[in-house]
């Protein structure tokens, strides 16, 4: 096996158990029975990651203790979380929809660099007027995707069945983030000269090629 295969099998990796959390989610905000294990799981992500951010900045007693509290309170919580979890679903999506359109919106204020003009300046030595548009437009789209994202999620939730809002928000999120790459992209080789063009793959690959310099700089 390759080198070059890491990144592959860690991003199909990624990518399976992203759809099944997802998968599993819409499982358990459609089905009225579902089973409590499945509601357990789909938990499970969240405190992960926020453990892991324990461990991260304040080590391994802070995370174990964070961990210890986790479980006695699911323990004492469990019948409230367990007859809730769509609330804790759609605060979820909210929150990481309306996280990421303040990251792309407040970028577009006054004196502040677009996100997606950072992005293209990774890997590109100068950025042509054309593409500093371009690129502002494309953060202006970002943004307005993840606001409309959290609105429908609220409506639905609140105006339609069960059903519908997690089919929504649990199962079309990704095919919707998606699309939205593909559109960007056959709009990108319309909109620029092939010099200005940069593909999806190759704005990831200077991402990290940035973060992997600013990481090994001496602090």
């Amino acid at each position: 096996m390759s080198g070059n295969d890491h990144p592959l099998l860690a991003g199909l990796l990624t990518g399976g158990l992203i759809v099944a959390y997802d998968g599993l989610a819409h499982y358990v905000s459609a089905v009225p029975d579902a089973a409590p294990w499945a509601a357990l799981v789909t938990l499970l992500p969240a405190v992960a990651f926020g453990l892991a951010l324990l461990f991260k900045h304040y080590g391994w007693l802070p995370a174990t203790l964070g961990g210890l509290l986790v479980v006695g309170l699911a323990l004492q919580l469990w019948p409230l979380l367990r007859d809730n979890l769509t609330w804790l679903y759609l605060a979820q999506y909210l929150s990481t929809n309306i996280a990421l359109g303040l990251y792309f919106g407040r970028s577009l204020g006054a004196g502040q660099t677009p996100v997606c003009t950072t992005f293209a300046a990774m890997s590109h030595p100068s950025l042509s007027p054309t593409l500093q548009r371009y690129t502002r437009r494309v953060t202006q789209a970002w943004t307005l995707f993840f606001f409309a994202s959290a609105a429908i999620s609220v409506l639905l939730y609140f105006l339609a069945p069960a059903e519908v809002w997690s089919l929504f928000s649990n199962i079309l999120y990704l095919p919707s983030l998606a699309l939205m790459f593909l559109v960007e992209g056959l709009m990108r080789r319309r909109a620029l000269p092939p010099e200005d063009r940069q593909g999806v793959l190759a704005s990831i690959r200077a991402y990290q090629a940035s973060t992997r310099r600013n990481s090994a700089q001496p602090r």
